[in-house]
């Protein structure tokens, strides 16, 4: 997914007839920072890419860290990293609505993209279920019905295929009954954590929980496409998050 995102994003840098689609339907802007002005595009294809690549990197730091080290947290975390690179359907929404192709189409790949956002979300909280001290030695049995309930709650989501959003995406219906589900899921995981302190009795979990909660929220803000700054600033606090969090959780499960 990150090859296929950062082949679209030369691919849609270089169309002059991206700035003029965008226009067209309402979701052009520029923004200014250190005395440059960064196209909404360009803010776009950095965000997108570097969220691909920061899976790909963070997975690869797991792999290194947890060769002969097991973590049912660190299991379930992999899998919402995995969804993080499916921000490269961005990109494929929009060269396809540049192609011409029917809006029943970029329906699909929205349902596919917030499909892949509920199941990434669903990972997160197992993974805190697990450090509250939930014991099920079925981790792909609950990764399977965790991505059928994806499948059925993204099939039943109604698309505005009329708006388009600033993140390159069609408008979805119940916005903010979607950000409140997120936003609530991040909450009760990072509370999962903090309440890991007291059933492993190990202070490491409130360092593991600022981790998580640094990751969690870098990336919601990175999603957004509203503000150079704010993506800078976001994926800064992801990168230090997932140091904080893969260092400490690989401490206390080296130790066990």
């Amino acid at each position: 997914m990150f090859l296929l995102g950062a082949s679209l994003a030369v691919l849609l840098a270089t169309r002059n007839d991206v700035p003029i689609f965008l226009i067209e339907h309402d979701v052009y802007s520029v923004h200014p920072i250190f005395g440059l002005r960064i196209p909404s595009i360009i803010l776009s294809i950095f965000d997108i890419v570097s969220l691909s690549l920061f899976a790909v990197i963070v997975l690869g730091l797991i792999l290194l860290s947890f060769r002969k080290t097991v973590s049912a947290e660190i299991f379930f975390f992999s899998f919402w990293l995995c969804t993080l690179s499916l921000e490269s359907l961005r990109f494929v929404h929009l060269f396809l609505a540049l192609s011409g192709k029917a809006d029943s189409i970029l329906a699909i790949v929205n349902k596919l993209y917030m499909g892949g956002h509920f199941l990434g979300y669903m990972a997160i909280f197992i993974s805190g279920l697990y450090a509250a001290g939930m014991r099920n030695e079925r981790q792909f049995s609950i990764m399977a019905v965790c991505a059928a309930i994806s499948v059925a709650l993204a099939s039943i989501l109604p698309v505005n295929t009329g708006i388009w959003e600033q993140k390159l995406m069609f408008k979805v219906g119940y916005g903010q009954l979607i950000e409140g589900f997120s936003l609530s899921i991040i909450l009760i995981t990072i509370a999962n954590y903090l309440i890991a302190v007291r059933v492993r009795g190990d202070k490491a979990y409130y360092y593991i929980a600022l981790g998580i909660a640094a990751i969690a929220a870098g990336s919601h803000f990175v999603g957004l496409d509203s503000s150079p700054l704010l993506s800078l600033a976001s994926m800064l606090t992801m990168s230090l998050g997932s140091v904080i969090y893969i260092y400490k959780l690989h401490y206390f499960y080296l130790w066990q």
